[in-house]
């Protein structure tokens, strides 16, 4: 995935299969939003865009920010190995967007549950099921 394809994705705002949170302080936040798309329709959760201006914005990543992602993405059961995307935002001395993606083809084990509970997408909302 490149930047441009994250600025095509981004351009209709939030989706049913599309959740962006600014940074990884929202990570429990964007989990759930995982867990939910897993047992929907599948789609996207990017770290780093503005959601309300959609700006991208990106974010510094440390390895204690992937620690802890391959953390959070370890509390979804059934257990998956998911691959995490990190791609550069030009001109922003170093900052990246985090690209966590639902592909239904590859994670068709629904229910999925994340730290206990399991999550759905309605419209563009997370809801516990």
């Amino acid at each position: 995935m490149t930047i441009d394809d994250i600025k095509t994705l981004i351009a209709s705002d939030e989706l049913r299969t599309l959740e962006m949170k600014k940074t990884t302080g929202e990570l429990k936040d964007g989990m759930h939003s995982l867990c939910a798309l897993l047992n929907s329709d599948g789609g996207y959760v990017i770290f780093g865009i503005a959601p309300k201006s959609l700006k991208i914005i990106g974010q510094m990543v440390t390895d204690n920010t992937r620690q802890e992602i391959g953390r959070e993405i370890r509390k979804l059961e059934p257990a998956i190995n998911m691959a995490v995307d990190y791609i550069d935002v030009p001109e922003s001395n170093g900052l990246q967007l985090i690209v966590l993606h639902a592909d239904k083809s590859l994670y068709s084990d629904a229910p999925y549950v994340f730290d206990g509970k399991p999550y759905y997408k309605l419209e563009s909302t997370t809801m516990l099921m």
